[in-house]
C-alpha cells in the first residue's frame, strides 16, 4: 500500500472522529489564594508530570530516522519575523494533585475570549478521577524565572469524556483569570487545519530530562525540537489515531504544543497536537513520542466558555 493511499486513509479516519461532538467535564477553580499558594520554594520542588509510557516490540529503519530527525532550517522557522525560540506564547502550568506540586507545559490558543490555553488532559486530570486544583500558568518562563507578565491563575478546567473513560483525546483547555485577553499580550498558536504526512513542525516544552539536543533538560528552559512528524494509526498503548516524532520529549514537556509553520503573520503557528504520550522500542532503547490527532469539534466545546456546567471546586 502507497504511503500517499496510507495518508489518505488516516485523514479520514480524523474527519469521522470529528463529526461526533464528545461530552466534556469542566470545572472551576477559586483564584482568590493560588497566586501566594505558588512560592518560588514551592515551584522549584514542583515535580515533572510523567507522561503516559508504553512499549512496542519494532524499530524505525535508519532512512526513516534519517528523514525525520532532519533539523529545520533557520529559514524554515515557525514565523519569519521571530528571531528567536523564546515565546511568550509558551509557558510552566504548575498545579497541585493527590497533594503533590506538579508541572507541565500548557500553551496560549486562538479564542474569540483571548484568554484560553491547551495543554494534556493527563496533566489535569487523573486516572482516580481528581481534577488538578492550584493551577496557574506562567507564559513565557525562562532561566528559571516568569516572565513580565507574572503568575496568571487558571480559573476553569475543561477535559474530555473521551479521555477520562479510554485516556483518547489527551487534551484540556485552561481558562486564564486575565484582566483583558491574555493573547494579545503572549502571542496565540493557530488550530484548526490538517496537514498531510509528514509534516514540519517545531515542539515545545520544559522537560526535566528526554532527547532534544542542545536541551537544558532543567526544566528551567523552553526547548525546541524541530523536524517532521508523521501521523499514525495506533491500537497500543490505545486506540488512537496520533502523530508521531522519533525521540523522547521529557518528563515536564506534557501538553508542550506541536506547531506546523505558515506564513500568516498574525498567527505564530498552527496546533496540530500536544506532547501526549511515548512508546519505547525494546530493540534498541529509543522512544516515539506521540500526540493525540487533534478532534476540531470537540476543541470548540472545550474551549466554549462559561459554560453552564462548571461547578466549584
Amino acid at each position: 500500500m502507497n504511503k500517499k493511499y496510507i495518508t489518505h486513509i488516516l485523514i479520514l479516519l480524523i474527519i469521522i472522529k470529528n463529526v461526533f461532538t464528545q461530552a466534556i467535564f469542566t470545572k472551576t477553580n477559586n483564584v482568590e489564594n493560588v497566586i501566594d499558594y505558588w512560592t518560588q520554594e514551592k515551584m522549584s520542588n514542583a515535580e515533572p508530570m510523567l507522561s503516559p509510557i508504553g512499549e512496542l516490540n519494532k524499530t524505525t529503519s535508519n532512512n526513516e530516522k534519517g528523514r525525520l530527525l532532519s533539523s529545520v532550517s533557520d529559514s524554515d522557522s515557525i514565523n519569519p519575523d521571530v528571531e528567536s525560540d523564546y515565546l511568550l506564547t509558551v509557558g510552566k502550568l504548575f498545579f497541585t494533585r493527590s497533594g503533590k506540586n506538579l508541572v507541565c507545559t500548557a500553551s496560549v490558543i486562538n479564542t474569540r475570549d483571548g484568554n484560553t490555553g491547551i495543554t494534556a488532559a493527563h496533566c489535569l486530570y487523573s486516572k482516580e478521577g481528581e481534577y488538578a486544583k492550584n493551577v496557574i500558568f506562567y507564559p513565557g518562563y525562562d532561566n528559571g524565572k516568569p516572565s513580565a507578565l507574572g503568575k496568571i491563575p487558571v480559573i476553569g478546567l475543561s477535559v474530555p469524556k473521551s479521555f477520562m473513560i479510554s485516556r483518547v483525546d489527551d487534551y484540556a483547555a485552561i481558562k486564564f483569570d486575565y484582566p483583558g485577553k491574555l493573547q494579545e499580550q503572549t502571542g496565540y498558536f493557530g488550530w484548526g487545519l490538517t496537514p498531510t504526512s509528514p509534516v514540519n513542525i517545531t515542539i515545545f516544552g520544559y522537560p526535566y530530562n528526554g532527547e532534544i539536543p542542545n536541551c537544558s533538560k532543567d526544566g528551567q528552559n523552553c526547548c525546541v525540537w524541530r523536524g517532521f512528524s508523521t501521523l499514525e494509526f495506533l491500537e497500543f498503548p490505545k486506540i488512537t489515531t496520533a502523530w508521531k516524532v522519533p525521540l523522547h520529549i521529557g518528563s515536564g514537556a506534557s501538553g508542550g504544543p506541536w506547531v506546523m509553520r505558515n506564513n500568516l503573520p498574525s498567527y505564530l503557528g498552527y496546533l496540530i497536537g500536544v506532547t501526549d504520550f511515548h512508546v519505547g522500542v525494546k530493540k534498541n532503547g529509543k522512544a516515539n513520542e506521540y500526540a493525540d490527532a487533534l478532534n476540531f469539534t470537540l476543541i470548540n466545546t472545550l474551549i466554549d466558555w462559561p459554560p453552564s456546567q462548571f461547578s466549584k471546586f
